[in-house]
């Protein structure tokens, strides 16, 4: 005869449901702290990222900075211009995982905005893609920009579409001041700065060291003003530094002239815009380190990337 009691099985068909609640209870409880601490999980693996990607773009940059103030060391030291193409054509080496492009243009090679004529001043704008005559409008509203009270007093005639709303009467100081011409204002300052400079003190060109797209212009216009590359006034200094598998670039790139000081010396004037990291293309010209940097720091970069 069973021992179990009416009310022993009454219980028994109690507790199921009780248990099964208890579950769906625990379970909507996970649910919430899940809830509420799987977002600050995913936002501190986001800064801890974030913070990396941080560290590492510094340390790129202070590399590129680095090797940027060598390359000016050789440039006005003599080596350099031995080293390196001075039309902006890049060149490259590798360390370890880690690549370096190096780009140098001479200023002799770019359009002075203060100092050249009309004509040059139009091949200039025509390397940009400006047809003939918005090309020679941009290069009358340029002469005017500079030099408006000299140039056109008497005669102030009417004001072109293609320049700025209101003249400077007085000397470019910078490239980025061509962006405030109508025509200009959405033509990347990277490609200003690839035609045109105010550092080269010169109303001539030396059409051997000018980039391309810049060279190709000059040969269809009028050769008065090309000459033969002369002591260079200016440069430009672009270094990069990417590590493989990873898409952080450190870049530097600025503007020298020689000190007054030293003949090897040399003092920055300003900094460039830097290019996009996501249109660097790889360097064109691949050497050793050593020939780009010197031995002693192609040895520090070995040991360093390693």
């Amino acid at each position: 005869m069973s021992g179990r009691t009416p009310h022993d099985g009454a219980s028994a068909g109690n507790e199921s449901p009780s248990s099964g609640f208890s579950l769906v209870a625990v379970l909507v409880f996970m649910l919430i702290v899940s809830a509420i601490v799987v977002p600050f999980a995913v936002t501190a693996k986001t800064r801890l990222m974030i913070a990396n990607n941080e560290v590492e773009q510094e340390r790129l940059s202070l590399l590129a900075e680095g090797l940027g103030n060598l390359v000016a060391s050789e440039l006005t030291g003599g080596s350099g211009t031995k080293t390196f193409a001075l039309d902006s054509t890049p060149a490259a080496c590798r360390s370890g995982a880690f690549s370096f492009d190096v780009r140098v243009q001479d200023h002799g090679g770019l359009i002075d905005l203060n100092a050249a004529d009309d004509n040059l001043l139009a091949l200039g704008f025509a390397s940009l893609g400006f047809e003939q005559q918005a090309s020679q409008a941009l290069a009358e509203a340029a002469l005017r920009f500079r030099d408006n009270a000299k140039l056109f007093a008497g005669q102030p005639g009417p004001r072109s579409a293609v320049g700025p709303p209101q003249d400077k009467q007085a000397p470019f100081e910078s490239v980025s001041e061509l962006q405030e011409f109508a025509a200009l204002a959405s033509v990347p300052l990277q490609a200003l700065h690839a035609a045109f400079t105010v550092n080269s003190k010169r109303g001539t060109i030396s059409a051997d060291r000018a980039p391309n797209r810049l060279r190709a212009a000059l040969a269809t216009g009028s050769s008065a003003a090309l000459v033969q590359a002369a002591e260079a006034s200016a440069y430009t200094v672009d270094v990069a530094v990417r590590r493989d598998g990873s898409g952080i670039t450190g870049q530097a790139e600025f503007i020298i002239e020689k000190s007054p000081v030293s003949d090897t010396a040399f003092r920055r004037v300003s900094r460039s815009p830097a290019r996009d990291a996501g249109t660097l293309p790889a360097g064109a010209g691949s050497a050793g380190c050593e020939v780009l940097f010197g031995s002693e720091a192609a040895q520090l970069l070995q040991g360093w990337s390693s």
